[in-house]
């Protein structure tokens, strides 16, 4: 697969001589400044990297950060004080008239900062071709988010083992967390979703001290963070027994989602996935409760800019990550989600998270 830094540059709209990321403090952390670097740790706060058309990639970076920049795939200057690396900075785009920039990454005083340093210079957002360049997974971007849904599933598998009647939704979190962090991953890839009864109706409930009681629902939804890539799975439970309508919300939910897996191929038109599971759920009794879409592409951040929507044209390319989470959610009563992660294929694709997910009463 080509270059990180020569893809970025066929998806600019503009003609630009190079394109620029740089980083506040965290978490206002531009994502696309380990792609385009391939850093695998470290924060880089306050650096910038640069990305040019030939395919090479410059990061300017403070000493605390040099030894995870020398592991990059970027030429490396470092600078020891602010004076040094606005030098660095002129020297190194001073030529450029025009200079792209990710506006979604970039803060505005760090964009007024630039505009001091390179007054000559015209700063261009070419923040919607970041989002298609990094849609497309190479190889070594697979193989970490492999790892993290291996993680995130095995995770899975072990949820109704630690649930016990009692317990508070932050204290179910935090054993997931402790889990993921055992097998590997580096943290969680977003804040961990437990939520109890009712409170499982909300798509993102943070968890509470609500406890988990008898006859309650109990769904998690949670991911891995794998050198900087993140997994997001979604798995529910019901705790001592499930109603007949629990149990139809459940497999209409599961039904859906298989139904939008199994047709899941490159060309096919991410509007048109959802709608393969919406119709299902609009079928029954549950209809219009699916109050989101029915998934979102993931990578260096759990939303990466891909949206499987009725309203967004996503055309479906191999190597595109995934995930397909079809919900039903009833305020006052509880929701239903179940969400996996798959990578489109050749000729369909392939789900990469692999915890259960039949209908399981604990």
């Amino acid at each position: 697969m080509e270059s990180r830094a020569k893809r970025v540059f066929k998806y600019v709209d503009e003609e630009v001589d190079a394109v620029l990321f740089m980083n506040e403090e965290e978490p206002n952390l531009d994502t696309m400044f380990p792609y385009v670097t391939g850093t695998t740790s470290g924060l880089f706060e306050q650096c910038i990297a640069a990305a040019w058309p030939n395919g090479n990639v410059d990061l300017i970076t403070n000493l605390l950060e040099e030894t995870s920049a020398r592991d990059s795939v970027a030429n490396v200057i470092v600078f020891r004080d602010k004076k040094e690396k606005d030098e660095h900075v002129k020297d190194l785009f001073g030529k450029a008239k025009r200079i792209g920039v990710n506006a979604k990454g970039l803060s505005y005083n760090h964009l007024m900062e630039l505009q001091k340093l390179l007054p000559k210079a015209k700063f261009i957002d070419v923040s919607a071709g970041m989002i298609r360049a990094k849609l497309v997974k190479d190889s070594d971007e697979l193989g970490r988010l492999r790892r993290a849904c291996d993680i995130a599933s095995k995770v899975g598998r072990e949820i109704p083992e630690s649930l016990r009647p009692g317990m508070t939704e932050s204290e179910g979190a935090a054993e997931i967390n402790y889990r993921m962090q055992k097998y590997g991953a580096s943290g969680p890839s977003f804040t961990t979703i437990a939520s109890f009864g009712a409170n499982s109706a909300e798509p993102h409930h943070e968890p509470d001290e609500t406890k988990l009681r008898r006859s309650d629902i109990a769904l998690f939804d949670y991911g891995a963070l794998f050198r900087k890539y993140g997994s997001d799975v979604t798995r529910t439970f019901f705790v001592g027994r499930a109603t007949a309508e629990q149990k139809r919300m459940y497999n209409t939910v599961l039904d859906a989602q298989l139904a939008a897996i199994a047709e899941i191929r490159p060309g096919m038109n991410g509007k048109d996935v959802d709608a393969i599971a919406r119709n299902i759920i609009d079928s029954t009794e549950f209809k219009g409760l699916l109050i989101h879409s029915l998934g979102h592409s993931i990578g260096l951040s759990v939303h990466d800019g891909g949206r499987m929507a009725p309203n967004v044209d996503l055309v479906l390319e191999e190597g595109m990550v995934l995930t397909v989470e079809p919900g039903i959610y009833m305020k006052g009563k509880g929701g239903v989600r179940i969400e996996d992660d798959i990578v489109v294929t050749k000729n369909g694709c392939e789900v990469l998270t692999s915890a259960p997910k039949e209908l399981m009463v604990i």
